[in-house]
């Protein structure tokens, strides 16, 4: 093969690898959502040395229900005070207990828990970049059956941005597509 040859091999090679991949996901195979009218948003867990991350991504995931129109969403402030009087503890997840009691009180039939596990910009050789990454649930509040679970991370750029020198997105950004693409999967 000649240089060109290479060339156009390699560059082949570092689109195809470079492209981020898409959430890993999983709906429940009897999942039928039409009954839920309304959710509940949990307090997020932050695993990542940003501070508030969890706060910003619950906001992103809450804009993006509503934008969808599929599901009500309870304010987060009411959610947080009556989760708190039926005892809940743990950021990121609920309790079956809590789930059946809160569900009633706060009229929803299903909560959305997660946990954040990147947000921020990370370091690698010379270059930095933003990146954000979580895991969300959809939980049924009488069954506790999980009827969605994603996963996701996204970077602010990639191997060929740095060497066409594309600019970044930014972590607030790549919050919106990282969301996005987790609720392509539930909802198509």
């Amino acid at each position: 093969m000649n240089n060109s040859k290479y060339g156009f091999l390699l560059l082949l090679s570092i689109v195809f690898f470079s492209g981020c991949g898409g959430p890993l996901s999983y709906v429940h195979p009897t999942a039928d959502l039409t009954y839920i009218k309304t959710v509940a948003i949990v307090p997020f867990e932050n695993l990542t040395q940003q501070k508030g991350a969890e706060g910003k991504v619950i906001n992103v995931v809450a804009a993006e229900v509503l934008r969808r129109g599929v599901f009500d969403v309870v304010e987060f402030g009411e959610v947080v005070k009556v989760l708190r009087e039926e005892g809940f503890k743990n950021t990121g997840s609920i309790s079956k207990r809590v789930a059946e009691r809160a569900a009633k009180r706060l009229n929803v039939q299903a909560f959305i828990v997660g946990s954040v596990e990147e947000y921020g910009v990370s370091r690698t050789g010379g270059s930095s970049y933003p990146e954000v990454s979580a895991s969300l649930k959809l939980i049924d509040a009488k069954s506790y059956t999980i009827l969605w679970e994603a996963s996701h991370s996204v970077k602010g750029t990639t191997v060929l941005d740095r060497l066409f020198g594309i600019s970044k997105k930014s972590t607030s950004d790549l919050a919106k597509e990282l969301v996005d693409e987790m609720f392509d999967t539930l909802f198509g």
